[in-house]
């Protein structure tokens, strides 16, 4: 049994190609929605009738809380399992049964999935939802090799450390730091580089990305904006462009790499 966790809030411009590059990746997904006022849940109900979609106990996206419900779930299934959003899409360069057989062999619950975060590198080519997401806007950063703090800050990706790995596991629960891209089991830390996930948080670069990033700051907890938690989510349009300038500026196209090519042209099979 393999299982997707995902929550959201009005996501139905990426939920179409979120939901066609899992489904045949994943014998079962649990949809959790935050209330959307749009059309998310008509679009999981039409394009993945068989997966579960609930509605969220919460009435903001507060940091423990959400993980705790993400986590509840888990506990519900059995085998293999991730958390994700809709902005990151799964790849892998083998099939993951051989990964999990893999890590079995290892004695290890599971992996990180490598955070490449995705930089729109052509705004004005407007992408279509009859090819898959990943093929059309390929360019962008690899988390995990900017090692050096004052770069890091410069591009604007948060923290000294990568922030965009998710854990991949068959354990009962992921056990996760706040947010979820870090657990308090140390195979979270072990990363197996046929894994990855594509962050789509600057691409496509359109007015629809843009509203759909500033729409979550009403969503957010104020006890955890007191406690400096989520603050990437209060930035206003101007912020927010100077941002994905700034990342555009440094990215790379990720058909040029190796690992990143094989997981895109593996795992984008619609």
């Amino acid at each position: 049994m393999r299982t997707v966790i995902c929550h959201f809030f009005n996501e139905e411009y990426l939920l179409p190609w979120w939901l066609k590059h899992h489904l045949p990746m994943f014998d079962y997904g649990i949809l959790i929605d935050h209330g959307s006022t749009d059309r998310s849940a008509e679009i999981c109900r039409e394009l993945a009738p068989n997966w579960r979609l609930v509605r969220s106990r919460l009435t903001h996206f507060d940091a423990f809380l959400t993980d705790l419900e993400v986590m509840n779930y888990e506990q519900e299934v059995v085998g293999w399992k991730i958390a994700l959003t809709v902005t990151e899409f799964l790849m892998c360069s083998v099939p993951l049964a051989h990964l999990e057989a893999q890590l079995k062999d290892m004695g290890r619950v599971g992996c990180a999935a490598s955070g490449m975060l995705v930089i729109d590198d052509n705004p004005a080519q407007i992408p279509t939802y009859d090819l898959p997401l990943p093929l059309q806007k390929h360019w962008g950063i690899d988390d995990n090799a900017i090692s050096d703090v004052q770069e890091r800050i410069r591009i604007g990706n948060i923290g000294g450390q990568p922030t965009r790995n998710r854990f991949y596991h068959n354990n009962a629960v992921g056990m996760y730091t706040p947010g979820r891209h870090g657990s308090y089991l140390p195979d979270a830390s072990f990363r197996i580089l046929n894994l990855m996930v594509m962050v789509f948080h600057y691409a496509p670069w359109t007015e629809r990305t843009i509203a759909r990033k500033m729409q979550i700051a009403n969503k957010l907890n104020p006890s955890d904006v007191a406690r400096g938690w989520g603050n990437h989510h209060l930035r206003n349009a101007e912020t927010l462009q100077g941002d994905y300038e700034r990342k555009r500026d440094v990215s790379i196209n990720f058909m040029e790499h190796a690992h990143a090519r094989d997981a895109l042209l593996a795992s984008c099979k619609y």
